[in-house]
């Protein structure tokens, strides 16, 4: 769930999410919300756009009604749940072989990986950018959801209490580690809440406005950032339990942000 105190004023993908709220709108579209959410964090990224927003009054009235706003629609989101979409051809499960990435890293090595279904023929990968030529197999990934022991990352708390249980450390930094936390978890999903929250905060980590990009403040907190998950998914870190393939609908060509 959203920690208390956390908004989206004190990261770079929260601001920008806000300011592409207040300029296009959609805070009652999902596939809109979700959309907005995974381009916040490629113009983090890779991008310029971060420095736009760098020097936002946070005490501003009508940017503290958007955060409350966006928070509350990005919780109103479709949860995590049965079916997930896979991107490629199912034709039989392997157990993931779980692993720390070398040099370490907020992803794992060796999951399966899974998008969130937002709309009949769309998800949360489509929407971001991903699989988008017609012939890209996508399959639904159906399961029983009570069985399911999964992380939720809803928040920059709910990443850091995740990390704090099963951590791994390089450079000062704390990352997840991957193999110990399979131990207690069958799969972990990041929402689209998460994905703006869990990043070094603004007001608490100093950055670098010579940068030409966010990834130098991405890798500056305590913790490891998820901007490299880039998208709403799961990370499966077991088979989902009395798991089934089944094709899934194919979304249409769409690359616009609208």
């Amino acid at each position: 769930m959203i920690s208390a105190g956390e908004s989206l004023l004190d990261t770079f993908p929260g601001r920008l999410f806000i300011e592409d709220m207040r300029s296009f709108g959609g805070l009652a579209i999902p596939e809109r919300l979700v959309r907005a959410a995974a381009w916040s964090v490629s113009g983090y990224l890779y991008s310029d756009r971060w420095l736009d927003v760098a020097g936002l009054d946070v005490d501003d009235p009508e940017l503290r009604a958007y955060d409350a706003a966006g928070l509350a629609a990005l919780s109103g989101l479709t949860a995590f749940g049965s079916p997930q979409i896979h991107q490629g051809t199912l034709t039989e499960w392997r157990a993931p072989n779980i692993r720390n990435r070398e040099p370490l890293s907020a992803l794992p090595n060796g999951a399966f990986w899974t998008s969130t279904p937002i709309t009949d023929g769309e998800d949360t990968w489509t929407l971001c950018g991903e699989n988008l030529k017609r012939e890209s197999p996508r399959w639904e990934v159906h399961f029983d959801a009570k069985r399911v022991r999964v992380a939720r990352i809803d928040s920059a708390g709910d990443w850091a209490e995740l990390i704090d249980s099963h951590s791994a450390t390089a450079g000062g930094c704390k990352y997840p580690d991957w193999p110990a936390i399979a131990e207690s978890w069958d799969a972990v999903h990041l929402s689209p809440a998460g994905l703006l929250l869990a990043h070094p905060k603004i007001s608490d980590t100093p950055f670098d406005p010579t940068d030409a990009s966010g990834r130098a403040h991405s890798e500056a907190g305590r913790y490891a950032s998820v901007a490299h998950w880039s998208a709403v998914s799961t990370a499966w870190l077991r088979v989902p339990p009395d798991a089934e393939a089944r094709p899934a609908l194919v979304t249409p060509i769409d690359s616009g942000q609208t």
